[in-house]
């Protein structure tokens, strides 16, 4: 800066520092940029040698899986990550299917049991015929017993095929609105003599007169309410009660079949669902096992739930439904 005086005033900085400073500051910066990309690239190794283990155990078990192994399932590990919940999946869908197998295993060794008495008693029927000489009513009563006997397995593969054909879901495509309480109300009618003739009173209660409309195939549950209401008619002392009822709410809708009879065992009520099972009650009594098979692949396919309820005599089986179609209608 000049001055007065014609003199000239400097003023002088060393640059030096802040030379130093920028060089200090890309050396921090490049160390750390180094820093963060080692560890970053560490992490990402530790990372994949973990998973690449997890995988690799999972890959193990699936191996295993598809040897035979139905009994092996998939690592978890505590993570709870997206990994885990897929596992748990597989591991669900894992157990229906090694259930699936145990009942295909049951159903073809009960089949094999069930059918074998009838068998026998036709062969011995007919040989009986074979080698005695009998008039015609004897042969007449010989044909009527190897009838009887031949009607009685074709019923039981009958229903073994009404049960596989509804499991399979293809009847679900011609789902229409159905009136529960009308159902329920041809169910009564078709049983009401029978009931009298074992001089049981067949009672029908509903909440309402109002449909009970639902979803779902009208001959399907005319057929699980009516396997219902003939076991609990069968199970039922004489001059005892079956009552048929009727009963909704804001999201439901549930049809319950109570007997005063012996009732099943709490410890028996998760087998009588399987094929051909047949509790100590019903050992005696004619029947194939597959009545409540029915009625569950029925509800099943209806989406309805089956359960026991607690009384204190006798047997009540409750089917519910949900009524998801009046959400979609509302929405």
């Amino acid at each position: 800066m000049r001055l007065p005086d014609a003199r000239v005033a400097l003023q002088c900085q060393n640059i030096r520092d802040l030379d130093h400073f920028d060089e200090e500051l890309l050396r921090a910066l490049l160390t750390a940029g180094v820093l963060t990309v080692s560890v970053a690239l560490l992490g990402a190794v530790l990372v994949g040698l973990r998973s690449m283990r997890r995988l690799d155990a999972v890959t193990a078990s699936i191996k295993e899986i598809v040897a035979g192994n139905l009994s092996r399932r998939l690592p978890v590990h505590a993570k709870d990550d997206d990994l885990d919940r897929l596992v748990r999946v597989v591991n669900d869908m894992l157990d229906e299917i090694e259930r699936l197998m145990h009942e295909v295993k049951g159903v073809c060794d009960n089949i094999a049991h069930d059918l074998r008495t009838p068998l026998t008693r036709l062969i011995a029927s007919l040989e009986r015929a074979q080698r005695r000489a009998m008039n015609e009513a004897s042969y007449r009563a010989t044909i009527d017993e190897v009838i009887e006997a031949a009607v009685g397995i074709l019923r039981t593969f009958n229903a073994l095929l009404r049960i596989s054909e509804i499991e399979s879901g293809a009847r679900r495509e011609h789902f229409a609105h159905v009136d529960l309480g009308a159902v329920a109300a041809d169910v009564f009618e078709l049983y009401e003599p029978a009931a009298e003739v074992r001089a049981v009173e067949l009672t029908l209660h509903r909440d309402d007169a109002a449909p009970y409309s639902m979803l779902g195939d009208p001959s399907l549950l005319f057929e699980a309410i009516a396997n219902l209401t003939e076991n609990a008619i069968k199970f039922a002392p004489h001059g005892g009660h079956v009552r048929i009822g009727l009963a909704r709410s804001d999201k439901s809708i549930s049809i319950r079949v109570r007997d005063d009879g012996p009732g099943i065992p709490a410890e028996e009520r998760d087998k009588v669902f399987t094929r051909f099972y047949r509790g100590e009650a019903s050992r005696h009594t004619p029947g194939s096992g597959l009545g409540l098979s029915l009625v569950l692949a029925v509800a099943r396919m209806h989406g309805m739930t089956v359960r026991f309820e607690e009384v204190e005599q006798g047997c009540s089986i409750v089917l519910t439904a949900v009524l998801r179609e009046r959400l979609v209608s509302a929405s």
